[in-house]
């Protein structure tokens, strides 16, 4: 575990309520851990979930409904960090010490898969709660025409190809990187480095724009092709701040400044921000779910099922397939769902049906 997440696994665990500090391993059903204390008894009385930046508002609806709806619930512990400081606290190994649920925009990668193993985090739980999407937005009033992942990518990347070798990117204006786009100055705020939001803007439309770029394409070395998709300008065209931010950042810029959000931030805005269209498609509900808008993903949760309480009710937390059914539930993220208000889009009704079918059950990842 790396040291700079001490203290924030400490801050947790008092945050959360824990009782004791021994840990719980995977005990299989119906047989208490070595060394486990009487039956009946969990170490910490709350659940304890992270999240990244932009699922915050989808933690915080859930967490709410579930200590709502399920009688003696007190309410998790929430924390809103980086995916991938979320991912790797979740790894970090079994125990009341540990989160219980981590909540992300991108699904766990293999690397982080085998971290978890070799932390004992061997038992986890998988589930899609739903659809959102990267967007570039505007404020009211100043929404730029149709733009290119294309001409984003040559707006914002910090060098450009010229003349076989690459030279920073001196492009002022909208207009210098595509015709009909305006004459307005290119000021853009993305998330910061290791937010969920900024590594799919990475992905979805940063190397979307530069994939078919001839200079790029004859790089052999994937790194470097990488870096040179994704390491954006730093002459103050681009300003990153933290992905909780963006909004408030964009509401007090310049005039014309665009921002890179999530879509359940462009919902949360009330209508003070409209999105930009995106390779021809606008973010609207419709377009997420059927894939035509491309800049699209998936929300994931993920449990301990080793954090459960065994047949005697012994275990580190109580609660947890409770909250696994309220996730996968059709009043959370159905149609009309109250996830709706965070921006969340329904995934299709037979991947929702899977999805609580994992719940129910509990069944375990297997990648």
């Amino acid at each position: 575990m790396r040291r700079t997440f001490l203290p924030l696994i400490a801050a947790l665990v008092a945050l959360g309520g824990a009782t004791a500090s021994a840990q719980v391993g995977s005990a299989p059903a119906g047989a208490s851990p070595v060394g486990a204390p009487a039956a009946g008894l969990t170490l910490r009385d709350r659940l304890v979930i992270v999240s990244s930046s932009s699922s915050a508002g989808i933690a915080q609806l859930l967490a709410q409904s579930f200590a709502e709806r399920f009688d003696g619930a007190n309410p998790p512990h929430l924390r809103a960090i980086g995916s991938s400081q979320a991912l790797e606290l979740f790894c970090a190994g079994v125990g009341p010490q540990t989160p219980d649920i981590a909540i992300t925009t991108r699904r766990m990668p293999r690397a982080m898969v085998e971290n978890c193993s070799a932390n004992g985090v061997r038992d986890i739980v998988e589930l899609q709660i739903g659809l959102g999407a990267v967007v570039l937005a505007a404020r009211r009033g100043e929404v730029l025409p149709n733009v290119s992942s294309r001409q984003v990518w040559s707006a914002l990347a910090a060098e450009q190809p010229a003349e076989n070798e690459f030279i920073p990117n001196r492009a002022t204006n909208w207009s210098d990187v595509g015709p009909g786009l305006p004459r307005v100055p290119i000021r853009v705020i993305v998330p910061a480095a290791g937010s969920g939001t900024r590594m799919l803007f990475e992905d979805l439309i940063l190397e979307a724009g530069c994939r078919h770029v001839r200079d790029i394409r004859l790089i052999f070395e994937a790194s470097y092709r990488h870096s040179k998709c994704v390491t954006l300008r730093n002459d103050g065209a681009v300003t990153p701040v933290p992905a909780a931010d963006v909004p408030a950042r964009l509401l007090a810029a310049p005039p014309g400044t665009l921002a890179v959000m999530s879509y359940d931030q462009l919902v949360a805005s009330g209508g003070n921000f409209l999105a930009v269209a995106l390779d021809g498609d606008l973010p609207t509900a419709s377009s997420i779910a059927s894939g035509s808008y491309e800049q699209s993903r998936t929300y994931y949760l993920y449990a301990k099922r080793q954090h459960g309480r065994n047949m005697q009710g012994v275990g580190v937390v109580r609660g947890l397939r409770e909250f696994l059914n309220e996730a996968s539930s059709e009043q959370a993220g159905g149609p009309g769902g109250y996830l709706s208000l965070a921006g969340l889009v329904p995934l299709p009704p037979a991947d929702r049906a899977a999805q609580r079918r994992i719940a129910e059950r509990q069944t375990l990842m297997s990648r």
